[in-house]
């Protein structure tokens, strides 16, 4: 509650006097006129500080000033306290026997003194505020706040002072000594909280002490006598002397806490660069342009007004520090920084060189060298802008980059999940052929003595494997093409139609294609080596081996056929929960809106056939998901099963299927993970026959005798040597395949025989015991 009173106060005092400098900045313009005493006791100009204020109000130094406001010059207030000439509405001076009036109503102030100091007051302000309301709980954010405060009422005073007005000198020499002090004490809590360190802050208190009784001296500035102008000219030297030290303390202090750390902790190492490089940039202009030359030559090199702009580098770059929980290398952003620097002079001594040329009389040198670095501030500014303004303006000023490099984004990061070729194709190959807006694509791998294409959109693959099987190089007039990789199994490439505009690949594209290799290279890599992994782990378990070695592969099958029943379950019930309940929904709609609206006779035979299509794909999903789950196994047994799948599939096999149960209805009393291995076993029978057999009749025989269940499979197709049956099986085949087939028949303690000639079919007989079969 006490604080919040405080706050409230502070913030009251800070609107009033905030009005108050704006009734004085519209009433009376700035004039700039500097008096002293001759030797005759007459009020002579010293000097202007405002440079046009000689030309426009006719006034000259050594002008003896006779009448201020209808005032003797001893009687008017600002030159009793501050022997300066300002909120005067008429001046009368006397020069080389000549008495001369003057009105200040036809000078107004240009925009450096109008508009300068409210900018950067009311970016202090602003900045204070959204420090409080967006980093509130932090202690180092509160005293961050504090030094925008601080330094905003360092601007806001300076509008009264440079009138002559007596709050705002007491407040302009108050705080520009409180400035280093509380920014100390902000370093301090900042190491405090963001470093980990124990640095104490009570002497503090002795420090707004002394700060307090100068305000109490300084009291003084609202008597005109001549007391109050020899505290003013004191303190005001005194003020710029002690923000010096002020800084060099800091300084000071930041040099202790770096070799302190320089060995300990590289956060507080990089906290104190990027200090000490903030703080360099925001003070070294206003000391050794303007402070320095005003203690040692009573006039500043550079006016402060503008000099004083660079200290928003710093409660800025802190707002940065606070706000970030990283930060950039200070040694690289100073790099950066002094390189564009190097590189914005020349641009700028050419600009100086023309100003020069065009207009040889008119600027002072002074002007010519603030004038300089004005504009080498601008060059360094853009340059230094340049990338992240081209970064951000990308998308707009170069599309087909930001599309590529989009792209390759998605593409990198679906590559790190790419698991089969099966993904390169729809995660991969798709992407790319969108991409470049190609005809198709394609990924191609070339083993000993065969070719696999995975393709996309419209390419010839016959013309790929043409140009693949060639021993020449690569080179067909409508492809442009990559190596991937050169494995001693296989060779892998990346191969490219023309554009859909008939154009050919442009050559950022093509080097875009080149980064897509690189990645390619290492995730098929990854692919084959799982590929050949799977392989591996699939003939290990199809082999027959000794009794020891039996029950210790047992666990193995059994485990890897419960992971892909589970597998398969999990991916049917998704299936039927979501894709066809919204199939099932997506049709209902359709149909509504065909009933809904009176629409002509071909929009509703669309409607119509658009629901029936869409029943169609609702039927294969449901054949998918038994597929995957045969929960029919449980509710009509094998026999009705194999039948069903036998009946369904005869319809989109090209050959003939029949199915024989010979007495064997006793396989129904075997374990359901019994019937459920010899159901899959039938499923990759009938899967193998429909790829490779070119049979026109295939028939199953399911029979018992002997104690054992025997399938009998036949197929009158091209058959294949059965010596080669063990490099069907090799990286490039996928599916259960011929080893996922005998290991379930070793899984159920059975026996394969088979019996295949190339041109004379293939014969299977697949027995196993009745009682030795065991649960999955």
């Amino acid at each position: 509650m006490k604080k919040r009173i405080i706050f409230s106060t502070v913030f009251v005092l800070i609107i009033l006097a905030q009005c108050w400098f704006l009734y004085l900045t519209i009433r009376y313009p700035f004039l700039g006129i500097n008096l002293k005493q001759n030797e005759n006791k007459e009020w002579t100009v010293y000097s202007i500080d405002r440079v046009d204020s000689s030309s426009r109000l006719d006034i000259q130094i050594g002008d003896i000033i006779v009448n201020i406001n209808n005032l003797v010059p001893d009687d008017y207030h600002t030159v009793q306290k501050w022997q300066i000439i300002e909120q005067a509405d008429t001046i009368v001076l006397f020069r080389d026997g000549e008495t001369i009036y003057l009105s200040t109503n036809s000078l107004s102030d240009s925009l450096k003194y109008d508009l300068l100091i409210p900018i950067v007051e009311t970016l202090c302000f602003i900045a204070a505020i959204l420090l409080l309301l967006k980093v509130r709980n932090s202690r180092s954010a509160q005293f961050l706040a504090l030094v925008f405060v601080v330094t905003g009422i360092t601007f806001m005073s300076l509008a009264g002072s440079m009138r002559g007005d007596a709050t705002g000198k007491l407040l302009l020499t108050n705080s520009l000594i409180t400035i280093p002090i509380v920014f100390l004490h902000f370093l301090i809590v900042l190491y405090n909280e963001k470093g980990g360190l124990s640095y104490k802050e009570h002497y503090f208190k002795y420090l707004y002490f002394i700060v307090l009784i100068g305000v109490f001296v300084r009291i003084s500035f609202y008597y005109d006598s001549t007391i109050s102008f020899l505290i003013y000219r004191s303190s005001s030297s005194l003020s710029l002397l002690l923000f010096l030290v002020g800084i060099i303390l800091v300084f000071a202090f930041l040099l202790n806490v770096y070799l302190q750390n320089r060995t300990k902790n590289s956060y507080i190492r990089t906290i104190t660069k990027f200090v000490c490089g903030s703080l360099f940039l925001s003070f070294f202009p206003i000391i050794f342009f303007s402070f320095i030359p005003h203690i040692i030559y009573g006039k500043e090199f550079i006016n402060s007004l503008y000099t004083s702009w660079f200290v928003l580098i710093l409660p800025l770059a802190f707002a940065y520090l606070i706000g970030t929980k990283q930060l950039y290398d200070i040694d690289m952003a100073l790099r950066r920084i002094g390189f564009t620097i190097i590189l914005a002079s020349a641009p700028s001594i050419l600009v100086i060189a023309a100003v020069y040329l065009l207009f040889p009389h008119q600027p002072s040198p002074k002007n010519y060298i603030l004038l300089f670095f004005v504009i080498l501030l601008i060059f360094t500014f853009f340059l230094y802008s340049t990338e992240n303004i081209f970064t951000r303006m990308e998308r707009f000023m170069f599309p087909r980059k930001h599309i590529l490099q989009a792209a390759l984004k998605k593409i990198a990061k679906d590559l790190t999940s790419t698991s089969s070729f099966r993904e390169l194709k729809d995660l991969i190959l798709v992407d790319i052929v969108s991409t470049l807006e190609v005809y198709g694509g394609a990924i191609a791998f070339k083993y000993r003595d065969s070719i696999e294409i995975i393709s996309e959109g419209d390419i010839d693959e016959s013309a790929v494997k043409d140009m693949i099987g060639r021993e020449a190089q690569l080179d067909h007039p409508d492809f442009i093409s990559f190596e991937i990789n050169k494995h001693e199994e296989y060779t892998s490439y990346l191969i490219m139609t023309h554009k859909r505009s008939n154009t050919l690949l442009v050559l950022e594209e093509v080097q875009w294609l080149g980064l897509i290799v690189s990645y390619l290279a290492v995730s098929l890599e990854n692919v084959y080596l799982i590929r050949k992994l799977t392989d591996k782990m699939n003939r290990m378990s199809s082999q027959s081996m000794g009794e020891q070695d039996t029950q210790d592969m047992s666990w193995f099958r059994k485990l890897s056929f419960e992971l892909q029943e589970r597998e398969r379950m999990r991916i049917a019930a998704d299936m039927h929960d979501t894709t066809m309940q919204d199939l099932f929904h997506l049709k209902r709609k359709i149909a509504a809106l065909g009933d809904k609206y009176a629409l002509p006779a071909e929009a509703k035979e669309n409607v119509r056939s658009l629901v029936e299509y869409v029943e169609i794909i609702n039927v294969t999903l449901r054949q998918n998901c038994f597929d995957l789950h045969p929960y029919l196994l449980q509710e009509i047994g094998f026999i009705r099963t194999v039948e069903k799948i036998v009946e369904r599939e005869s319809y989109a096999c090209p050959f003939e299927i029949r199915f024989e149960a010979a007495g064997a209805y006793a396989i129904e009393r075997q374990q359901l993970e019994t019937k459920r291995h010899l159901f899959r076993i039938v499923q990759e029978l009938l899967n193998n026959a429909r790829k490779h057999s070119e049979a026109s009749v295939v028939s199953l025989r399911l029979s018992m005798s002997n104690g054992s269940f025997h399938l009998h499979y036949r197929d009158d197709g091209v058959g294949f040597e059965p010596e080669r049956l063990q490099a069907m099986s090799d990286i490039r085949t996928s599916g259960v395949g011929m080893e996922q087939l005998r290991s379930r028949i070793l899984h159920l303690h059975g026996h394969l025989e088979l019996e295949a000639h190339k041109g004379e079919g293939v014969r299977m007989n697949i027995s196993f015991p009745m009682k030795e079969g065991i649960s999955a």
